[in-house]
């Protein structure tokens, strides 16, 4: 009796550790709620949702390319679990950087957000 529970609380964890480890991939879906940017523009500071009814945002990671940061975010781990859930983010910009682009999955990168190089100021793409 004691082999066979200790059985099916190893084939339990064992269960519940894949399905834990095999969550926190990429998001697509990840939608920009509002932004601000520092006196000095150099962090600006994103709060971002998710478009699909389920899953929140954990983390991401940003790439930068010329004139250009992309950035992907990461679901958090477990099944819809909002344990170490995230909204709000900072991001660092050096004075060259134009455009934000959020990562779309296989559509590649969006843009999100973009300096006007007139005014100096970011605004939404539409």
């Amino acid at each position: 009796m004691k082999k066979k529970m200790a059985f099916i609380i190893i084939l339990l964890l064992a269960v519940m550790g894949t399905l834990f480890f095999l969550t926190g991939g990429k998001r697509a879906d990840i939608i920009l709620n509002d932004y601000t940017v520092s006196e000095d523009g150099s962090i600006m500071t994103i709060n971002v949702g998710v478009a699909s009814s389920m899953g929140y945002v954990r983390t991401l990671k940003v790439k930068e390319d010329g004139d250009k940061k992309y950035i992907t975010f990461y679901e958090t781990y477990g099944i819809n679990s909002s344990l170490g859930a995230e909204n709000e983010f900072q991001i660092e910009l050096n004075p060259s950087c134009k455009g934000i682009y959020f990562y779309r999955g296989e559509a590649g990168y969006d843009l999100v957000l973009e300096k006007n190089d007139e005014t100096q100021e970011w605004q939404l793409k539409k």
